[in-house]
């Protein structure tokens, strides 16, 4: 499974909880950091506290980063990378909301450009 697939297949799997927190870590440890930060981040600026219908996500999220301490240093990782950066200069998450897939393969093409 690519980056990019195993992105996708975690932001889908945290978003309907159809993934475990195992699951998900072990999805997030395989893929790279930026991809990481950009799906946490992502789903955090998607799915605010305020908003009661996102506490399940968040909730998910929440147990993913518990549960799991490298998912923590990974976010910190991809957080400090050069493309993490031009994404937050160029876009930010909030233009992205409702359209994470593409969100995901923005980052990716980055990454491998």
């Amino acid at each position: 499974m690519s980056d990019t697939a195993a992105a996708l297949r975690l932001l889908a799997g945290l978003e309907a909880g159809s993934l475990s927190s195992v699951e998900a870590g072990q999805l997030a440890g395989r893929i790279d950091p930026v991809l990481v930060w950009a799906v946490i981040g992502y789903l955090r600026a998607s799915y605010p506290a305020s908003d009661r219908a996102a506490s399940a996500v968040l909730e998910r999220v929440v147990g993913l980063t518990r549960s799991d301490p490298e998912v923590v240093v990974a976010v910190r990782l991809g957080e400090a990378d050069p493309v993490a950066r031009w994404f937050v200069a160029e876009y930010g998450f909030g233009v992205w909301r409702g359209r994470g897939p593409a969100m995901i393969a923005q980052i990716a093409d980055k990454l491998d450009s």
